[in-house]
This record gives C-alpha cells, structure tokens and sequence, in this order.
C-alpha cells in the first residue's frame, strides 16, 4: 500500500440545491423544477355598445353640438376610463376637424443602459430563483478552477509515474510482465531435487534393520521356548520371553548398525586427507575396532543354536556384519541426498524472496500508477458534472429570459388591444354622429371648424358690452361624457 499518496475527501461538498434536486430525482421528477412566468393582469378594454352610441348622438345632435367637440369630449371620457394612461398605448389617438387621426405613438425614451456585468446573463434567473442561483454559479466556477488545478497535477503525476516504472522496467529494477506463460524454473528459478530418493533409502535401511532383527530374534525365540511358527500362540502364552527376546534381537540389530557407521565416520576421515596425525591415528583405529566388534558379534549371533536358517556360522557370520554396513551406506546416502536438498531449497527460497519482492514492488508501482490515473479519472468526472451543471444553469437563464420577455409581449398586445377597443368606440360614435345629423339635415354640425367660422378659420368671437372691460374668453374643458349626457 502507498501510504504517503495525497488522500481526495469522500464527498464533494453539496452545492446550494443541491439536496432538492437529490430528491426531485429520487421521487421520480425532474431535477430542476419548471420555470413559470408572471402573467400580466388583463387590462379592461373600451366597451361602447351601439344602443349608446346611437343615444348619445341623437341628444348630441338634437343640441347642436359640432361634431369635432363632440368626439374630442368622448375622447376624454374614454381615456378617464382607460386602465392605462393613454400615452402607454401603442397607437397616437387625436380628432382635428371631425377627423380621427390614428398613428404610431413616439417612442418610449428609454435611459442609456448601463454597461453589462458578467452576471447579466443570469439576471433573469436571479430574478425567478433567487441569489442562490448566483451564489452557486460562483462556487462552481471556483471549483472548476480547483479541479483544472488539481487535474493538471494528477495528469502530470501519472506521467511521471508511468515513465519512471517504463525506466525501471528497461533497468531490470522492476520485474517486466512475462510475455509467455512460464514455470518458476523456466524463469530461472534454482531446481530442487526430489525427496522421493532420500525417502526410499530410509525405507530401505528401516526393512533390512527389521529383518535382521527378526533373524536375530529366531534364535532367541527358540532358546526361550518361544516357537516362531505359532508365535501368535507362544507370544500369547510367553509375552515376556517373546518381547524381551524382540528387543534384545533390535538392541544387537541397532548395535551393528552403530558400529557399521562409527566405522564409516572413521574412515571418511581418513579419507578426507585429515592432516593432524594423531586423528588420522585415532580414526584409524576406530574404524579397526569397529570392523573387529561388528564381526565378533555377528559371529557370537552366529553360534547361536540353530544360527541363522541353519547356515553355516561363517555364512550366517558375513550375512549378519554385511546388512547393518548396507543399511548405514543406505543412511548416509539419504544424509547426502537431504544435505543437497536442502542447499538446493535455500537457493530457491531465496530466488522466491527476490521474486516475491520484485513482485511487490511492481504490484506497488502498478497499483501507485493506477490510483494516478484514478483520480484523474474522477477529476474529470467532476469537471464534467460541473460543467454540465453550469450548461443546465445556462439553459435555465436563457429559458428564464425568454419568460421574462413574455410578460412584455403579452403586456403589448394587452395595450394594443385597448387601443384598437378606443379606435373602434371613436369610429362608432363618428358614424352615429354622422347618421343622425344627416338624417336631422344639420350639416353644419358635421362641417370642420374654418369652414363654418370663415376665412381664417377661426370662430367669431361673441359681442361684448361696451361699458364691460375686456376680459379673456374662457374655454370650457368638457369633462367626459358632459356634453353627451
């Protein structure tokens, strides 16, 4: 394990909304709710019905009013009744001369707008979910910065990661990958020989250690009354002269089978070119002495009654002296076999150290290199979803501007609509106006101010007394609907 890698946090922090939409999605709804736009009140339009209108310009008429002052009183009843005041109407309404003179009102002046901030794109959104929305855009803005940070340091990590193991590698230091599917030993680990050899020579040297022993023991066993054809009776009946003459036959068995290796030890001195004289004197002597007891006390077995299957003494002597010298060679070549082993599996626990630890420090390299790319892996995933994030929150804004916009065309075609319902009360009242004063014959009613005042199209003005001083003419603004009522 690498314990000194920088460790990222579990869990990102949740940003502002986060947890409602957690549970939007968990309910099954969408993640962001709808975005809904104020609708404008519905402004109230003209109504003018014909009963009206036909009413007003025959009380008009049959009073003499002009034409011209009476569609400029009803003009100014309408615009006290209007909902608006009526220079936010789309459309300039004015009567000259009898006339409606309808055109496209001057435009708004609006103030110079102030230079855009680098929010104004999500004013609108501001608008309809509140500062937490700018609040969130600003935190993952900081965090995509952070990541961008973060992601250029583990990028550049697993390269140098990823280039130090490639040199490594091509050292020797690590390990390569086996292009090949390979035994240890074909990898060069050291080969171990079999125990299956040492195992068989003890085997063997245990078999002729027992069956000298049991030829040993027929003697005895006879001497004490102990018949080996029915030894299981005899023993039933004798079990101490049976046991006792069994161990005394392994106790003489065992006995050869020592001598037969001091013997063996003595002369391996020898032969190993001992320089110290009085050893080689000393071994000498021993392996002698071992020689001389192991064949007196075969032949003393030997001239037991009944000796060994009935052979000859001398037979039986050699016989019994040969199996423990064969037994103890059998031993000492097992010795060797295991001595050899035994270097030979130090040897190969040591490569398998070496490679178990080569091994590690691969595994190590490669699980280092692996969390590199990991965590790039995730920091490009927070990236992503970060910037996704901002892409729905963009989305959002310019959904969120084209509701705001609606408001206003709908708050246009409202007013647009007053107007026309203010045009079409003016034009009925103008045509009952004008029905009723043709049917009265009164066309001078009908008729523009100049052409009824004279020449310079002005009015004449009344008489005034002469003892009066002159004082200014007052023009009488007619309220609306005085003049029709």
């Amino acid at each position: 394990m690498i314990e000194d890698r920088p460790h990222r946090p579990a869990a990102e922090p949740l940003t502002p909304g986060a947890l409602p939409r957690r549970l939007r999605g968990w309910f099954g709804m969408s993640e962001e709710p709808p975005l809904r736009s104020a609708r404008p009140a519905r402004l109230e339009t003209v109504r003018r019905s014909w009963a009206a209108a036909y009413w007003q310009a025959r009380v008009s008429v049959r009073a003499g009013v002009p034409l011209d002052d009476y569609l400029r009183s009803r003009l100014a009843r309408y615009s006290a009744a209007l909902p608006v005041p009526r220079a936010q109407l789309p459309l300039s309404v004015e009567v000259e001369d009898g006339e409606i003179l309808v055109g496209e009102a001057a435009p708004e002046r609006r103030p110079a707008e102030q230079p855009a901030d680098g929010d104004a794109w999500l004013a609108a959104l501001v608008h309809v979910e509140g500062p937490a929305v700018r609040q969130e855009v600003a935190e993952l803005e900081i965090r995509l910065a952070s990541i961008e940070v973060d992601a250029d340091a583990a990028r550049r990590r697993a390269e140098e990661l990823s280039r130090r193991l490639a040199a490594d590698v091509a050292a020797g230091t690590v390990c390569a990958p086996p292009q090949v599917e390979a035994t240890a030993e074909q990898l060069g680990r050291p080969p171990v020989s079999s125990a299956m050899p040492q195992a068989g020579l003890r085997a063997f040297a245990t078999a002729s250690i027992a069956a000298e022993t049991w030829q040993i023991a027929l003697p005895l066993l006879r001497a004490a009354g102990v018949d080996p054809a029915t030894l299981g009776a005899s023993a039933a009946r004798n079990p101490a002269e049976t046991a006792f003459a069994f161990a005394f036959a392994l106790g003489i068995a065992g006995a050869l089978l020592a001598l037969a290796w001091a013997g063996f030890d003595a002369a391996s001195v020898l032969a190993s070119g001992e320089q110290d004289l009085a050893r080689r004197r000393y071994s000498a002597a021993g392996a002698a002495g071992a020689a001389l007891l192991s064949v007196g006390l075969a032949a003393a077995v030997a001239a037991l009654p009944g000796g060994i299957g009935g052979l000859p003494p001398a037979v039986s002597t050699l016989l019994l002296a040969s199996v423990p010298v064969g037994a103890a060679l059998a031993l000492r070549a097992a010795r060797s076999l295991a001595t050899r082993r035994g270097l030979e599996l130090t040897d190969a626990l040591e490569w398998d150290r070496t490679r178990a630890r080569s091994l590690a420090d691969r595994a190590r390299r490669l699980e280092e290199l692996d969390w590199a790319e990991a965590e790039e892996q995730d920091l490009e995933r927070e990236r992503e979803a970060a910037r996704r994030r901002l892409r729905t929150i963009g989305a959002r804004a310019a959904a969120a501007v084209r509701l705001a916009s609606e408001p206003l065309r709908r708050r246009r075609a409202e007013l647009s609509r007053v107007a026309q319902s203010l045009v079409s009360a003016l034009e009925l009242d103008r045509y009952e106006f004008l029905r009723q004063a043709a049917a009265r014959g009164a066309t001078d009613l009908i008729a523009p101010p100049r052409r009824r005042a004279g020449g310079d199209g002005r009015r004449p003005e009344p008489p005034r007394p002469e003892a009066a001083p002159p004082s200014p003419v007052a023009v009488p603004v007619p309220e609306g609907g005085r003049l029709a009522s």
